[in-house]
């Protein structure tokens, strides 16, 4: 039977479950929740990779009830680790683990693959494929192995000959699977379906765009290949901007104690959407005579071996990173304080130029520069106000519809259903936004 069949088959079997469930059941939704984890998305001009990967280090975690969009519910103890990206914006590839809570400290995962063909039916790929309305969609289940906490996996995809998905877990690297198919991985810009080429490491529910109830506290690491090095993203944001599952009851937060090498921190909390780095450090000052005096810190933490800039307004500006400016100092700090000797110069701008996790900042000695600092706009500014204006709702769902879940109290074969109709209404939608450009 095939899955619209299946669809169809629920809408008459199972109408008053499916489609009253948001008058029954939708106070049982959060007002807001999120994919959650680490998301790479570069505001700057695209560029490619071969190689991504997401790592997360598990101290503890539990996993509750998960409901369907229309607020029914779908299945206990389940939740999805996804790493997401698209391959030269046609194509959508998901390599995920399917968390299943045996008790606190013992968890079964499958691997599942997801690979979305944003242009149309695949016609290489046989096995394993849907098609809906038109985007073709493929699904494999691979392996499935029990793992304690504490623990540590990755995944990982691999784009340099053929697609491969695979993840690590205990010092042992396993591909399990291979297609044929041969591109980029892209890293900023659009994608046909409207939706950012992004690289998330979140998680979601256990799929149709469900969102699971849980708690936990990790640590996350997100990389991709520049070069002949792994390196970590320059900028992270706490939601994933693709997947439709949402996770609610965690928090992501950005951990910049190593400020070339910040992680992501998730523990109990509401997320929000927020920009993890590059942050902005506080800084002030303080002028005693004609020495001034530069304090910068980061979460009430003293910043040392930063380098700080003192601008003037100057017509001559060809090395100064703000317009009609000119850098008369430099100095670094050290115990958080960069000191200057600088005598008869009441307009000045205090300049900071980032370093990696953090961004770029200044302030002003007088309202009068105000026009002249106006057209600065850091890396960091770009990302909040990207994040005030996106449309969460432009998302796939995913299609775990083949893994039967394991639930307590519930017919297997009526999640199936409940599922395929979940799966189908997410992806139809999608399909929408992608004919309509929404």
């Amino acid at each position: 039977m095939s899955v619209i069949k299946a669809f169809l088959i629920l809408l008459i079997v199972l109408p008053l479950p499916l489609f009253s469930a948001t008058l029954m059941y939708s106070s049982v939704l959060p007002s807001s929740a999120y994919p959650t984890g680490i998301t790479f998305y570069p505001l700057s001009s695209p560029f490619y990779t071969t190689f991504v990967k997401g790592t997360v280090s598990i101290q503890n975690l539990s996993i509750g009830k998960s409901y369907l969009p229309n607020g029914q519910y779908f299945t206990s103890g389940n939740a999805s680790l996804q790493l997401n990206v698209m391959i030269d914006g046609a194509y959508w590839a998901q390599d995920v683990a399917l968390f299943h809570e045996i008790n606190s400290s013992e968890f079964e995962v499958t691997m599942v693959v997801n690979f979305w063909n944003l242009t149309g039916p695949f016609t290489v790929l046989k096995a394993n494929v849907t098609t809906y309305d038109g985007l073709g969609v493929f699904c494999y289940q691979g392996p499935t192995f029990n793992i304690t906490l504490p623990a540590h996996i990755s995944l990982f995809m691999n784009t340099s000959n053929g697609l491969k998905f695979g993840y690590s877990i205990n010092g042992s690297r396993i591909v399990y699977l291979s297609l044929p198919y041969f591109g980029n991985f892209e890293l900023g810009s659009i994608s046909l379906a409207g939706i950012p080429n992004d690289l998330e490491l979140v998680w979601g529910g256990p799929g149709g765009g469900s969102i699971v109830y849980m708690s936990g506290n990790m640590n996350e690491e997100l990389y991709y290949l520049n070069g002949d090095s792994l390196v970590v993203p320059y900028d992270a944001i706490s939601v994933g901007l693709d997947t439709a599952e949402s996770a609610y009851g965690i928090a992501s937060y950005g951990n910049i104690t190593s400020i070339l090498h910040p992680n992501d921190v998730i523990s109990n909390g509401v997320n929000s959407p927020s920009v993890m780095w590059p942050v902005q450090p506080t800084i002030s000052i303080t002028v005693n005579k004609n020495v001034k005096y530069v304090n910068m810190s980061i979460n009430g933490h003293k910043l040392s071996y930063q380098e700080v800039e003192i601008l003037v307004p100057s017509l001559s500006s060809s090395s100064s990173p703000i317009p009609l400016t000119s850098v008369i100092a430099s100095n670094y700090t050290v115990n958080g304080v960069a000191q200057f000797n600088i005598s008869n110069q009441s307009l000045f701008i205090v300049y900071y130029p980032g370093n990696f996790s953090l961004a770029p900042t200044y302030i002003i000695s007088s309202p009068v520069l105000s026009k002249i600092v106006s057209s600065f706009t850091s890396a960091y500014t770009k990302l909040v106000n990207f994040l005030k204006t996106y449309n969460f709702k432009k998302s796939l769902s995913s299609a775990f519809n083949k893994i039967k879940y394991k639930s307590s109290g519930v017919s297997v074969n009526y999640i199936l259903l409940e599922y395929i109709g979940a799966f189908a209404i997410g992806v139809i939608i999608s399909a929408i936004l992608i004919k309509y450009k929404f």
